[in-house]
Order: structure tokens, then C-alpha cells, then sequence
């Protein structure tokens, strides 16, 4: 949590939002695509920038933290408005009734944005595109697993010898997970090989890892497509393993180095990482 008024530490500049977003669309390092996700969500581009939060996922508790902190920019990997559309304003049928009454939750949250003078951009895309991946680079660091990288591969590692059970454990620990992470396998398998694939990936990426790794350490996979496919190979008589994390968790780390490039570029304003953290708990 970041401690309030650290992003009043230095007067602010004259910097606008649309002036930040300029900068890192020159910065990012790969060509900018038209048709993106990474557009203004909410708030007046042209506001002046008092701060700058960068975030995983622009959730209540991390807009209040980044209010709190004197931060009114935020920079979100995620979509804020709850679906992929990202539209603070969906057309009618989403979900309800065309006649219904606004929902409470996303009016409670547009009021929150605008009565606190809020910018929210998001950053996925073009992030992501970068190279090295900036989100297992992030990931791979958070875990402490730069040293087990296989040359030239930014998502294999070769561990010391460990049971799956184990490797669950110390991962729970180290990225902070009270409940969202899942395991398919024998926990007792041993798992040299391991193959990343952060934030959320289609089947084909596990059809591609699975045979060459002894566990798979994913993001967010569908049950019915990498997960089945996961238990299966498990099934068939062969100790490979799949661990998921939780999208919001594989891409926390990646988001805090976001920060950090950030900071190499922008010095009007403060910059600053505000973690998501694990959404979900466990039932004892």
C-alpha cells in the first residue's frame, strides 16, 4: 500500500496526461497500433498530472490508494469498467433488461473517477510487446528465477530438482497469493523443466509448452480448455504439472516494472506502483 501523500512529495508540472501517454507511445519501443486497448477509460486527458499510479487493475481500493496518495493519473493493465470493451457507459442488454435501472457498482465508480478529478489510461497492448516480455521478465525476478532462465528463452527455466507440492508453496509465498492459486498434478512429481506464460493464454500456448516442460506456471487459462488438457496429460500416466497463479498476481510484478521504466522518462511528477493484490481468499 503506498503511504498517503507520497505522490505530493514534489510540485507538480505542467505535464498533462495526453503529454505522459505521447511520451511512452514514443518510449514503448514497438510500433503503436490503431485498433488498441490502450486509450483513455475515464477523465479529461488534458488535465494536469499531479501524480501517476501504476496499477494491474484499476480496482476501487486501488483508485482510493492512488487518491489518498495525491496521485490523479492512473495507468491500468487491466480494464476498469469490467468487461473487454472497457466502456464506462455499455449499451443496454449487457447483462440486463434495456429499461433497467443503471448499475450501482460501475455509477458508484464513474462518481468516484470524476469527483476526484481521476485520468485512467489503460497500458496492455503495446506493453506487452516489448521485448524482452516485460511481464515474465518482472515475474521471473518476483520469483527469483533469473538465474534458472534457459539462455535465449525469457519463459523456460531449468530448477534444481523439487516436487510440485513444494514449488506450489514457495511461489504461494514469494508473490503473495491468499487464495486464487490452482494446482493440477501429483504433488509429488518432480519438476526440473518449467515453462511461464503470464497473464492469460489460449490453449494452443499450453499445447506448445506442455510437451517440453515438466509444469506449466500460468496466469489464467480456461478450465475447459488448458486445464482439461493438463488433467488429461496427468491422466495418461505422465508427472507434468500445471500451476496457476491468478491473472491479476502473474502480471503484478510485470505492471511494477512498468513503474520503474516510467520513472527513466518521466520526472515532472512522481511515478509510483500501487499492487492489486490477490482477489480472492481461501476458506479454512
Amino acid at each position: 500500500m503506498i503511504a498517503p501523500g507520497v505522490f505530493a512529495q514534489r510540485p507538480a508540472g505542467t505535464v498533462t496526461a495526453t503529454d505522459i501517454v505521447d511520451r511512452i507511445r514514443g518510449k514503448v519501443g514497438v510500433e503503436w497500433k490503431p485498433d488498441t486497448v490502450d486509450t483513455f477509460k475515464a477523465g479529461d486527458p488534458t488535465a494536469a498530472v499531479t501524480g501517476i499510479a501504476i496499477t494491474t487493475m484499476a480496482t476501487m481500493d486501488v483508485l482510493k490508494q492512488a487518491v489518498a496518495a495525491g496521485a490523479n493519473m492512473v495507468i491500468t493493465a487491466e480494464p476498469t469498467f469490467f468487461a473487454k470493451a472497457d466502456n464506462p457507459n455499455p449499451p443496454a442488454g449487457r447483462g440486463q433488461a434495456a429499461n433497467a435501472m443503471p448499475d450501482a457498482v460501475l455509477a458508484a465508480k464513474k462518481d468516484f473517477i470524476a469527483q476526484n478529478g481521476l485520468v485512467v489510461w489503460r497500458f496492455s497492448d503495446h506493453w506487452r510487446l516489448r521485448k524482452p516480455d516485460p511481464l515474465a521478465q518482472g515475474l521471473t525476478d518476483a520469483m527469483g528465477w533469473t538465474k534458472y532462465q534457459v539462455a535465449g528463452d525469457a519463459t523456460h527455466f531449468e530448477l534444481p530438482a523439487v516436487t510440485l507440492d513444494a514449488l506450489a508453496g514457495d511461489l504461494k509465498k514469494k508473490l503473495g497469493i491468499r487464495g486464487g492459486m490452482r494446482v493440477v498434478g501429483d504433488p509429488q512429481s518432480e519438476i526440473k523443466k518449467v515453462g511461464l506464460l503470464t497473464g492469460t493464454t489460449a490453449l494452443a500456448a499450453s499445447l506448445r509448452t506442455m510437451p517440453t516442460v515438466d509444469a506449466i506456471v500460468a496466469g489464467e487459462v480456461r478450465e475447459w480448455e488448458s486445464v482439461e488438457y493438463a488433467h488429461d496429460t496427468v491422466a495418461a500416466g505422465m508427472k507434468k504439472g500445471m500451476i496457476l497463479l491468478g491473472r491479476v498476481i502473474s502480471e503484478e510484478p510485470g505492471m511494477k516494472l512498468c513503474a520503474t521504466w516510467l520513472q527513466g522518462f518521466v520526472s515532472e511528477v512522481p511515478v509510483n506502483w500501487i499492487p492489486t493484490g490477490d482477489p480472492y481468499w481461501r476458506p479454512v
